[in-house]
């Protein structure tokens, strides 16, 4: 097939390279090069009668950004799936640069659980953005720390559930959220290794010990930091201090300002780096439809300000965020770049996921997703397998 030459105002990689105007240079679906103006390779391309030459003179191009933790959006809740809800909430994916996700489950009553999972198992694979696999967040969790889950359903964690829960998915489930402390957590998390899923820690009460303990058994990250869990205090330390000072797993934050603090983001960014954050959403059902009363989880919940509640209690309640918005918000609370926020929104969810051969970043060979946005971080476009799947009207 023909090359694609699209020259762009900025072009951020992933893998290091950030170009003032550059070329990104695609063949059939995938990325061939990063260029910059001065390419003798790419300028020989121009001459070729077939190649395609696209012009975003005032476009920055960065990677498919990856959102591994949303509860859904557009009235969507992914405790209640099927294609065409999906294909509804992917639309709205796309409008934030999202190429690929993984649909994150509440607490649920153990046979709604296997229904749902059974239904994610029969899904189709293919969505546009991809749909990576299903997040299991709970029910093994700390009851002080449940959250927006429905506490009477919490239970301990069980081997023969996980097994159970990977065929229900036909293979599809991807990771889980648990709390390290309970009653069989160890043999849990080693099962979990074994079967290819990635275990995530939060909803939990665990010590700084306890925590650091779990780590050596296979975990792979920490769901939401600093949301649901035993906190840094200086003479109890808790999964908070154990995850700051770990250096080999992920840590997802949610950065919309009223999670957590914005100085917090900025010390955990100090001490952290860019290599060990996941940017996410943790988005809610009501995510894009405005202020108003939704349900998430069967719970009602109100929006205002872009700001998510549980209506009686006045919990928090999942985000509104968009995954271009945390990029926005991460730089602003920082003063991290472009390049490093990318790593945290796309490349780091991707080697998290094992995804990092074909997805994350715009190295030569993977799969051309990327996305083109303004210098306000607002997407115009965004591409999946070299293919414009969605454009800003202007109208």
């Amino acid at each position: 097939m023909a090359y694609t030459i699209i020259k762009a105002k900025r072009i951020v990689s992933g893998d290091g390279l950030d170009i003032q105007e550059g070329y990104l240079v695609l063949k059939d679906g995938l990325v061939e090069k990063v260029a910059d103006m001065d390419d003798g390779e790419v300028k020989s391309l121009f001459a070729q009668e077939d190649t395609e030459i696209i012009i975003e003179d005032e476009m920055t191009i960065i990677p498919g950004m990856l959102d591994i933790h949303t509860h859904g959006a557009m009235g969507v809740d992914f405790i209640d799936v099927d294609e065409e809800k999906m294909k509804k909430v992917s639309q709205r994916f796309l409008m934030e640069g999202v190429t690929g996700f993984c649909t994150s489950t509440m607490v649920l009553k153990r046979e709604k659980e296997k229904e749902l999972l059974k239904k994610f198992g029969e899904l189709p694979e293919l969505f546009t953005p991809r749909w990576l696999g299903v997040h299991l967040e709970g029910p093994h969790m700390n009851e002080k720390y449940h959250a927006m889950m429905d506490p009477r359903y919490l239970r301990k964690p069980s081997v023969e559930e996980l097994v159970e829960n990977v065929e229900l998915t036909n293979h599809r489930l991807r990771m889980v959220t648990m709390a390290p402390e309970l009653e069989g957590a160890k043999e849990f998390i080693e099962a979990c290794v074994e079967h290819d899923v990635k275990v995530m820690l939060a909803h939990s009460n665990a010590t700084s010990k306890q925590t650091t303990e779990a780590l050596r058994w296979g975990v792979s990250g920490f769901t939401h930091l600093y949301n649901a869990m035993s906190q840094h205090t200086h003479r109890n330390p808790g999964m908070v201090t154990a995850a700051l000072l770990d250096d080999n797993t992920f840590k997802e934050l949610i950065v919309d300002g009223y999670h957590i603090d914005e100085d917090v983001i900025k010390l955990t960014y100090k001490i952290l780096g860019k290599d060990q954050i996941i940017l996410i959403t943790d988005a809610m059902p009501g995510k894009g439809l405005g202020d108003g009363e939704y349900e998430f989880g069967k719970l009602p919940c109100i929006i205002k300000d872009n700001k998510a509640f549980e209506k009686t209690s006045g919990r928090i309640a999942g985000s509104t965020l968009g995954m271009n918005d945390a990029m926005r918000n991460v730089m602003a609370f920082t003063g991290c770049s472009l390049s490093d926020a990318v790593v945290m929104a796309c490349v780091n969810p991707a080697k998290l996921l094992k995804l990092d051969d074909r997805y994350g970043s715009l190295s030569k060979d993977k799969v051309a997703d990327f996305v083109m946005m303004d210098d306000q971080m607002n997407v115009f476009a965004t591409y999946i397998d070299a293919r414009c799947v969605y454009r800003k009207s202007y109208e």
